[in-house]
């Protein structure tokens, strides 16, 4: 971070022009433009932006309540919204004193307050990395000052790793591998690296990388040794009753388990990846997340899941139901995450309920167990909207 309280407000100023700049390269025609921001839209990026402007302008000023950090992608023209939110936000830091104010922001914690340098380098960092999203998704350059680089990457150094980034309330992916040992050496790269962005994007992401970890969990994917596991709850009937198929045999928990411990590609529909879900100090599976690719052109994606029930009531399907539908959008590139559930099963009702995900569909009777007759949910949730959760 830059020594001089001066520079500081300096460079966030450059920043924020370094993004205002570069939208004077595009239309109304681009605004359904993807972008680095996995399952956002330009659109949704410049409306993220012109939240955050405004949330980081009243922080500065004593306010900042969740409410005015919430996008509104109803804006007739986003880039104008953002360009004027750009406005408020330099203005308001502009005002004598505003480093030594304390600065809420409840996105990153709903109550503690921050020193007004540290709130400033958080601002300067988001909009160096948006100016370089808009740039990539616009293709066109985009001009980002060594100093103002180099203050940016302090403050990406900064951020913590680990399973909280894997989560849908975080507000940067995973970092990527080898991030301060980028061979073009650059530091936007490492910044970018940092804050789990592809430099060369748009070319395809890497492959998730296994095992996802949560807090309690580690999810992965399956082996020859996880038969008995598996079978363990695929077996019970209770669990087979929302699944529309019969309890599994121990040759139908191996057969499975030899179609998917490879893991599978990921560009046809009907693609899927069946990982095991495993307690950190266990190597025993104890349930299963389920994706499947849908619809590759629009980005569709199912997810499911099967928890053995001796397990129930503990959080775990919801703990990693999240951080699999984090990676989801962020690498694997989902637009929509959905899910499809007997009306009955209120346990994974409350799971969907938790992700964030909206019931989109009540379908009656919807189909037949050969006695009797099932109704089915619809749950989805878009990229923009988990994303928008923290």
């Amino acid at each position: 971070m830059p020594t001089n309280i001066g520079d500081l407000l300096a460079l966030d100023a450059e920043a924020v022009r370094a993004g205002v700049n570069v939208m004077a390269h595009m239309n109304a025609a681009d605004l359904g433009r993807p972008t680095p921001c996995a399952g956002w839209t330009l659109r949704d990026l410049l409306s993220h932006m012109a939240a955050q402007h405004r949330g980081f302008a009243a922080a500065a000023k004593g306010g900042g309540g969740q409410q005015v950090w919430q996008p509104r992608p109803e804006e007739p023209d986003p880039a104008a919204a953002c360009r004027a939110a750009a406005g408020q936000v330099l203005t308001a830091f502009a005002e004598p004193g505003v480093l030594e104010r304390s600065f809420l922001l409840p996105e990153i914690h709903p109550e503690r307050t921050f020193p007004g340098h540290l709130a400033v380098g958080f601002h300067l960092l988001d909009n160096v990395v948006h100016a370089w999203d808009v740039a990539r998704s616009l293709e066109v350059p985009v001009e980002l000052g060594p100093r103002l680089l180099d203050a940016a990457l302090a403050v990406a150094r900064a951020v913590p790793d680990g399973p909280a980034r894997s989560a849908p309330a975080s507000a940067f992916a995973p970092r990527l591998p080898c991030a301060q040992a980028d061979p073009h050496g650059t530091p936007l790269n490492e910044i970018l690296r940092l804050l789990g962005r592809h430099p060369a994007w748009p070319e395809p992401a890497p492959p998730v990388v296994w095992p996802l970890r949560t807090d309690r969990l580690r999810i992965d994917l399956f082996t020859p040794g996880d038969v008995d596991a598996m079978y363990a709850y695929q077996r019970l009937p209770e669990v087979a009753r929302y699944l529309y198929r019969p309890p599994h045999t121990r040759e139908r928990s191996a057969q499975v388990i030899d179609e998917v411990a490879h893991g599978s590609p990921w560009t046809q529909a009907g693609d899927r990846l069946v990982l095991a879900v495993r307690r950190a100090r266990s190597p025993e599976p104890i349930g299963e997340i389920v994706l499947k690719l849908d619809d590759p052109r629009a980005r569709q994606v199912e997810i499911g899941w099967v928890f053995h029930p001796r397990h129930g009531g503990k959080g775990y399907a919801t703990e990693a139901a999240s951080a699999v539908a984090a990676a989801a959008f962020r690498t694997l590139g989902a637009h929509r995450l959905f899910a499809r559930l007997d009306t009955r099963n209120d346990a994974s009702t409350r799971v969907c309920e938790r992700l964030g995900m909206r019931r989109e569909a009540h379908l009656v009777e919807n189909d037949h167990d050969g006695t009797d007759w099932s109704s089915e949910y619809v749950y989805g949730i878009l990229a923009r909207e988990l994303a928008g959760r923290r």
